[in-house]
């Protein structure tokens, strides 16, 4: 075993403290302000380890946050207890960076990654994780924990690779020969621009929440997934955190080859971190039919097939580099040379939960966009109340937290080309980020009344507002 997944009743095993167990809602929810506590009983592993991750799923309402912890047992000492950083859909959330004598952990030291790590090549034989659950007194609903995951590695182990492989094949049972899912593709270089390059992790979860029923935008998982410590998405635990906030059952897992098919096979996409060129000659592994050069991404694989003429198997691949939705997929990346790309053998995991999901970590307002006296000026308005953005809203949008975000804009009728195979949603319009501004007053601008002139040839539009704080403002013209 390297991954163990607490829910339900094993969720309910450790010590509470100011936390019940809500059955309907199958997670354990904070009593009451200011803080409760879930401490889970040490975990010795079966084979030493001296990589970690955790992962959670929480339902953070405003006012409220979560907070995961883990201490390791290395040469019979628990090293201090290492934190992933205050965790909400609607706070400043940061992983910060941490180290004793005995571990390192968490965001810097390898592209926000999320690890804990056994310093000095030795390893440990047991673990031990705590989750902190905080409420303010002004807080109108309290917060909640579905799902607390840790998954493990021994990287001085020569065949640590071969025992991910063997754990996967474990009960695996006839897979179908060849799966391809229609997962929704998206391209990440199509998003807001100030950001569209460097938002692979948050686009891969968006392919795999809509794969699951959801219509989430890349922009609204991007200020969910953001890691203002770290400062980038790219945050393993975060990401999976954010859709378990949609209602999911996500974690990170380290998995081998026969647990990525048999999850494929279940009907389900998974996202892989990896780091690759389409090129023979740079520092990282060539993978033919890519787009890139990377030092670290995320994909989403959806299917695999044997191929005959190559003689090992070939995966489907949606890949957010590729310059539009109908570039990035599905590609085919053939399984020798995805080995070497796919680092550190990290996956993420999204399932629909039986359980009806609460309100979205992104909360979506109706609003109107309405003239404003001058052409080319309008209103924005969200219960007849003005939305009054500052002009410094598309500035800073992922350092600062709050007061600023993306606006966006798009025609109805307008979609992006897509391959044969993947599902059509939202977010395969053609968006636009040009020609709109704030001005001083708070009001948005279009340049030259573009949003006008649209219209008056029959055009609709649809204009969003983006908050870094967790809202988004959805007008239709």
């Amino acid at each position: 075993m390297n991954t163990f997944v607490w829910k339900e009743s094993s969720l309910q095993s450790g010590r509470l403290s100011n936390v019940c167990w809500d059955e309907p809602r199958k997670a354990l929810v904070l009593a009451g302000p200011l803080e409760g506590v879930l401490l889970l009983d040490p975990f010795e592993t079966v084979e030493p380890f001296n990589d970690l991750v955790a992962s959670w799923n929480a339902d953070t309402p405003a006012g409220t946050e979560a907070e995961i912890y883990a201490r390791l047992l290395v040469d019979g000492r628990w090293s201090a207890w290492m934190s992933w950083g205050r965790w909400g859909a609607h706070i400043q959330r940061a992983c910060p960076d941490q180290e004793d004598d005995l571990v390192w952990a968490n965001s810097y030291r390898d592209g926000g990654d999320s690890s804990v790590n056994v310093k000095h090549g030795k390893a440990a034989r047991a673990f031990q994780l705590k989750a902190v659950l905080r409420a303010g007194v002004g807080a109108k609903a309290m917060p909640s924990l579905s799902l607390l995951a840790a998954t493990w590695k021994n990287t001085d182990d020569p065949a640590w690779r071969e025992k991910l492989e063997a754990e996967g094949g474990k009960d695996m049972g006839a897979l179908p020969e060849r799966m391809l899912l229609d997962t929704p593709v998206m391209s990440q270089k199509r998003r807001d621009p100030d950001y569209g390059g460097v938002i692979c992790s948050a686009t891969s979860i968006a392919m795999q929440l809509n794969h699951c029923g959801l219509d989430v935008l890349p922009e609204e998982t991007t200020f969910l997934c953001q890691d203002y410590g770290f400062g980038g998405t790219g945050n393993w635990s975060f990401t999976t955190a954010c859709a378990g906030a949609y209602g999911m059952e996500s974690y990170a897992r380290y998995m081998g080859f026969a647990g990525l098919k048999a999850e494929l096979a279940a009907g389900y996409p998974v996202g892989l971190s990896v780091k690759y060129s389409w090129r023979d000659d740079m520092d990282v592994p060539q993978l033919t039919n890519s787009s890139v050069t990377t030092h670290g991404h995320l994909i989403v694989c959806t299917g695999y097939f044997y191929s005959e003429e190559l003689g090992e198997t070939v995966y489907y691949v949606n890949d957010p580099a590729g310059g539009f939705d109908l570039a990035c997929g599905p590609r085919e990346y053939r399984e020798s040379q995805l080995s070497q790309a796919w680092l550190r053998r990290m996956v993420y995991l999204c399932h629909e939960r039986a359980v009806p999901a609460g309100d979205p970590p992104m909360r979506r307002i109706e609003a109107q966009l309405v003239p404003a006296g001058k052409p080319g000026f309008y209103d924005l308005l969200a219960d007849g109340q003005p939305v009054r953005p500052s002009i410094d809203f598309l500035r800073d949008k992922r350092r600062i937290f709050g007061g600023h975000g993306t606006i966006y804009w798009y025609i109805e009728d307008e979609l992006s080309e897509l391959a044969e195979g993947p599902r059509r949603c939202t977010a395969n319009h053609v968006f636009h980020f040009e020609g709109v501004l704030v001005t001083p007053e708070g009001r948005i601008w279009s340049e030259g009344d573009m949003f006008g002139r649209l219209k008056a040839r029959g055009k609709a539009i649809v204009f969003g507002l983006v908050e870094n704080t967790g809202f988004h403002y959805i007008a239709r013209l």
